[in-house]
């Protein structure tokens, strides 16, 4: 668009120029063929011309562009008839006082403003003036669509832009976050001489490469996900032993389901952080993972204290949830529905997220077929220490 716009401009005088070459050629052939006298009809096309130019003009740039394009209607009607009067009458004298007496002699016992010849005039000039009119117009519009599209462009690459600023932020709060409470685990079993520190840090290391690698993507295949929050699982398990009881359970196949990285850990690590860490006795955590038609469903409850600390209160309104709201809101808008229940004994959040049927494939139930599993079947993971 910019490449045509700087060639209609840079030769604007030329295109002028040429239109009203051919306005006046088009005449002489046309209105000259009549009574083959192409030379007086070359001469009074000469002499209207002047006329012709300023109707347009006026019409072009100060009727259509101050008044018409700026929607200002009343004002654009009225001066175009005021502005049609005049350059009738203008054209009416022109002729009276040049052309009549040098071809037409006998049309000046007529009186100069007479109404039917003014009128005459008015509707030959402005049938002219339509046609430079309709092509400013439709270059104007031309002109805006593209603008439009621009500006339309740009805002969503803005608003684009800013959603990923958010989420690459927010990702960015995740990582010291999770880290800091694993650390904590790491410390505790140090202090204590613990030989299950060295799979910790196996561990963590694995984890600590899927937040920075597999993480930056839009998207990860749901059983990577899982399998992260396997180990994280493992490591709270190796932290608390036997008095901590958790399943989790797939109850569909997670082949070709695509889901945003690091969304379901806050809620899992909530769990224990709040939840099992506020006990002394045996305590408990249970993760499903389940689909209903196009809806995946993420289930996590765990135990919780009947007179938990007054700190923890409103601990699950902690930084990793607030986090994961704002992630949700930003990737998946209203195609998720958050809900948490709050027991005297039992916490539960229920996530469901509303599948993209463009990125996730239904699993190929061959497949399962073939390893003796189906839709209804139990995938349950028992974490021992």
């Amino acid at each position: 668009m910019e490449s045509l716009n700087k060639l209609l401009f840079r030769y604007r005088i030329a295109w002028h120029g040429l239109f009203w070459l051919l306005l006046v050629v088009y005449e002489v052939l046309i209105c000259g063929s009549v009574d083959d006298e192409y030379r007086q009809r070359f001469a009074i096309s000469l002499i209207e011309l002047p006329v012709k130019m300023l109707a347009t003009y006026v019409t072009l740039y100060l009727l259509i562009d101050k008044f018409l394009t700026r929607k200002r209607y009343g004002y654009f009607l009225a001066y175009l008839v005021l502005s049609m009067l005049v350059v009738g009458m203008l054209q009416r004298l022109v002729a009276y006082c040049f052309i009549y007496p040098l071809y037409f002699p006998s049309a000046l016992s007529a009186p100069v403003f007479f109404v039917p010849k003014i009128l005459i005039y008015t509707f030959v000039v402005y049938s002219m003036v339509a046609i430079p009119a309709t092509v400013h117009l439709m270059k104007k519009w031309y002109i805006d669509q593209q603008l439009t599209q621009e500006l339309r462009q740009k805002t969503q690459k803005l608003a684009s832009e800013k959603l990923e600023a958010e989420l690459k932020l927010l990702k960015s709060q995740i990582h010291p976050h999770f880290l800091f409470n694993t650390l904590n685990n790491l410390y505790a079993l140090t202090v204590n001489g613990s030989p299950k520190s060295p799979e910790i840090v196996f561990k963590l290391s694995e984890l600590m490469s899927y937040m920075l690698y597999d993480s930056n993507l839009p998207q990860v295949p749901l059983k990577k996900e899982i399998q992260y929050i396997e180990n994280y699982i493992t490591l709270e398990k190796i932290r608390y032993g036997d008095r901590l009881d958790v399943s989790l359970n797939i109850y569909t196949p997670l082949d070709g389901i695509l889901i945003a990285p690091l969304i379901i850990l806050p809620f899992v690590e909530n769990s224990f952080k709040h939840g099992v860490s506020q006990q002394l006795e045996s305590v408990w955590v249970r993760v499903d993972v389940l689909t209903n038609d196009n809806v995946l469903i993420f289930k996590i409850e765990n135990s919780k204290s009947p007179n938990p600390p007054v700190s923890a209160s409103n601990a699950h309104a902690g930084i990793g949830l607030q986090n994961v709201r704002q992630r949700l809101d930003i990737i998946y808008g209203t195609r998720y529905s958050l809900q948490l229940f709050s027991e005297d004994e039992t916490y539960l959040a229920v996530l469901k997220i509303e599948r993209d049927p463009d990125t996730s494939t239904r699993p190929n139930s061959a497949i399962y077929k073939e390893e003796g599993k189906n839709r209804d079947a139990v995938v349950t993971h028992s974490f021992n220490a």
